[in-house]
């Protein structure tokens, strides 16, 4: 009976398989190569135990306008192909150590290998067979480097497989169809000009831009362990951004960006236009506002700050892959168990998440692109670290991939944030973090501490042989004055530090229905992939910041027009 149960699951596999097969021309045509190259190439390197296809079809609208003309609109469709291919054994193969083997310059570079828009079989095959022979060779060098490596380090510090086994996936999305994925650039192109045109109302702006851009990703995952997954993604967005100078020459910039899947669901003309209207009002304020000196002291950062902040300083951190190299600094691996944040503090990743309080997160997916479901990870569990963001590379105490191998199109997956999530057991209202700011500034014998608004992103370095520490660039910042005078805009700063130092002064986080949303793209070693981060406001007993560069820059001689 068993027997039978098994044959007739093989069979409704492959059934669906088939089924599956007939209703998408690229993924027959991909399925049957994968099939026939692996076959092929066992016969003169039975090693090769595994390997994958992972192609991007991509159509990308975009509209830009500045000053209330149309500057740009480009309509472009690519299609990409990356193939992994897999020598050795499951312990020890050509990827033990991804960073590590990668000894030889530009070896791990991006690698854009187009396929024909036109389902032309062999045309298709012709890209595919051309790239797979080059990634590899590649493969045949990593494996025999790593081979030598390990055989003059005197242990290895991580102690798990190359690899890591998952589970067989069978997943199809038909091709978009419809009104709601149809974009009408010249609709968009008049709006957009209203908006811009907000800017020409202030001689003193050099820069006023509304852009929008809308993506349509359909993107194909098979694989020799017969995954087959096939998803769509559409990710739209509108940019509105403005900059002055100060009398010193100093640049100001600032901007704000809208988020949702579908154009369709985009802020009216109306709510833009009064957008940019509120980002000039700013921007104004700014431009008279006085320059600040080096501080330390305590600081609330409102939730898009944060969330920017928890972004790069914490979840670049937790992503799992690079620890497998002795090249990162490796922060919180030993530290599993511990407290790495206040106990009222937790923090989860989870690409399931469409959508918070409403509002569409851009790092939501079903499958990563190693073909694993995403799942939701709690990463810090009332201030403990739990957990870390896998791929399909384990590391020492986690033996699986929890579905965050992300990629930008031509590059190798790597462990990625997707949606990440910081939320509070005991969460203060607005009044009273501003008033416990002020007891601490007091308390510090500081004149003011700061509220830090808005931030235009940061980085941060995680390398072994680097500073590990972190720079986040503020554009909206305050001082809130301990004797009740009123809050003062500021400019110049950046907000710098080091990890450990910094988690360890977060004393209290706002409530949840106040969290705000960071919508954003962030780059990395696979390249630049679509993220979120939402976070409450949170108080900071200590920060540090020092000033920005000062630019030389002379007025423009004449006025602008």
């Amino acid at each position: 009976m068993k027997h039978l149960k098994k044959l007739y699951t093989l069979i409704l596999l492959l059934f669906i398989g088939f089924s599956l097969h007939a209703g998408d021309a690229l993924l027959r045509i991909l399925k049957d190569e994968l099939q026939y190259q692996f076959t092929q190439m066992q016969k003169t390197q039975p090693d090769l135990y595994y390997m994958d296809f992972h192609v991007t079809d991509q159509r990308v609208y975009q509209v830009t306008t500045s000053f209330g003309a149309t500057n740009q609109t480009t309509r472009t469709h690519v299609r990409n192909f990356v193939p992994s291919l897999r020598i050795g054994t499951m312990e020890f193969d050509n990827q033990i150590d991804p960073r590590q083997t990668a000894t030889i310059p530009g070896q791990r570079a991006v690698r854009l290998s187009p396929l024909p828009l036109e389902n032309d079989p062999l045309a298709i095959r012709q890209a595919i067979w051309n790239e797979t022979f080059i990634r590899y060779q590649r493969a045949i060098g990593d494996l025999q480097r790593a081979t030598d490596e390990s055989r003059l380090q005197l242990e290895r510090s991580d102690t798990m497989p190359s690899f890591s086994a998952a589970p067989v996936e069978i997943h199809f999305e038909p091709v978009l169809t419809g009104p709601e994925i149809e974009f009408d650039m010249e609709q968009w192109a008049e709006r957009l000009r209203n908006v811009s045109a907000v800017f020409l109302n202030h001689g003193e702006f050099i820069r006023g831009n509304a852009n929008v851009t809308f993506r349509i990703r359909r993107t194909y995952f098979i694989n020799t362990e017969g995954t087959s997954v096939v998803q769509n993604l559409t990710y739209s967005q509108i940019s509105v951004n403005a900059m002055l100078r100060a009398e010193d020459g100093m640049e100001l910039p600032l901007h704000t960006s809208f988020f949702a899947f579908l154009p369709e669901n985009l802020p009216s003309e109306e709510e833009l236009i009064a957008a940019a209207e509120d980002l000039a009002r700013r921007l104004l304020v700014m431009r008279t506002a006085p320059l600040v000196s080096p501080f330390t002291g305590p600081a609330l950062l409102s939730g898009a700050a944060s969330g920017v902040f928890f972004h790069e300083i914490f979840g670049h951190r937790i992503e799992g892959q690079k620890m497998k190299s002795d090249r990162d600094g490796q922060t919180f691996k030993r530290m599993v168990g511990e407290y790495v944040l206040p106990p009222t503090l937790s923090v989860f990743d989870d690409p399931t998440m469409r959508q918070y309080g409403g509002r569409d997160l851009n790092g939501f997916y079903i499958f990563d692109d190693q073909g694993v479901r995403g799942e939701r990870v709690v990463v810090v569990e009332n201030g403990i670290l739990r957990n870390f963001l896998m791929t399909r590379t384990p590391i020492d105490g986690f033996p699986r991939s929890t579905g965050h191998g992300r990629a930008e199109m031509g590059f190798d997956p790597d462990s990625r944030q997707s949606n990440l999530i910081i939320s509070t057991s005991d969460p203060k209202s607005d009044e009273e973090l501003r008033r416990l700011l002020i007891e601490e500034a007091i308390a510090q014998g500081r004149e003011f501490g700061y509220f830090f608004k808005t931030v235009s992103g940061g980085f941060t370095q995680t390398g072994a042989r680097a500073i590990n520490a972190f720079n986040v660039t503020p554009l909206e910042v305050y001082r809130i004055y301990v004797d009740g005078r009123p809050d003062v805009m500021v400019r110049g700063v950046d907000l710098i530090g080091t990890p450990l130092s910094m988690f360890s002064r977060i004393t209290y986080a706002g409530k949840p229905e106040t969290a705000e949303i960071f919508i954003g793209n962030c780059g990395a070693g696979s390249g630049w992939v679509p993220v979120s981060s939402v976070s409450p406001t949170i108080l900071v007993r200590q920060v540090e910041v020092q000033s920005k560069p000062r630019t030389m820059d002379r007025e423009p001689i004449l006025p602008r027009p």
